[in-house]
């Protein structure tokens, strides 16, 4: 397990600390790298390509007793994921069940915030103005934005990491090693395609639950 700088935004969890460490024990995952010294940053993940990704990357917040916010889909704050799709609206996916009400409520706690994907639109300069405000943070963000394929990553890093002038952090979810890897932390200083490709090239190769990551010779996707 990894050192957690005294810079970096933190929640002691008496029950949930301790038993995260235990569990990424019994299931043989690692944090390695280094988490810098910073008040404000964002953690960028990929691949990104199963609903368990999220399960094992709680358990490394927890383990590492961070406060963290993350963006979500609307509907895993309250349903249950399914293989199968019941619904073409994209803010009603997975499978509606009694205690959603209590999953939501963990959720933000944990710092969720539910994204609706049918009318996204403001969504990131909501969060420019709000984080703008916020003396110390770490937010999570996927920038492949879901676990299907595609061909373009998504910009919401980009232009947060711009307007809040911060640093972003390239996290490998390493399923071959079964390890979070946190790479060097990066400053935006090009255009959005290039700093996408920057990224992309730093996460070629690594291979996720389902698939390995590869998109070095495609271009990203504005949001």
């Amino acid at each position: 397990m990894i050192d957690v700088p005294e810079n970096i935004p933190q929640r002691k969890r008496i029950i949930l600390g301790p038993l995260a460490r235990v569990l990424l024990k019994l299931f043989k995952w690692d944090i390695t790298g280094t988490i810098p010294n910073l008040k404000k940053m964002i953690l960028i993940g990929a691949p990104h390509s199963a609903m368990r990704d999220a399960w094992y990357g709680l358990l490394a917040v927890l383990a590492l007793d961070l406060k963290v916010t993350f963006f979500g889909a609307s509907w895993i704050f309250t349903r249950l994921p399914s293989l199968v799709t019941f619904s073409k609206n994209l803010d009603r996916l997975g499978i509606p069940w009694p205690l959603g009400w209590l999953q939501k409520i963990i959720l933000i706690r944990l710092g969720g915030v539910p994204v609706y994907r049918v009318n996204s639109r403001g969504t990131i300069r909501s969060a420019i103005e709000e984080f703008a405000k916020i003396d110390n943070y770490i937010l999570l963000i996927a920038p492949e934005a879901g676990t299907e394929v595609i061909e373009k990553f998504r910009s919401g890093f980009y232009y947060l990491a711009k307007e809040l002038d911060i640093p972003y952090v390239p996290v490998e979810i390493d399923f071959k090693n079964r390890a979070f890897n946190l790479r060097n932390p990066e400053k935006v200083t090009s255009n959005f395609e290039d700093e996408s490709q920057k990224v992309i090239k730093i996460f070629e190769g690594v291979e996720g639950a389902t698939r390995t990551f590869t998109m070095s010779k495609q271009k990203a996707q504005k949001d």
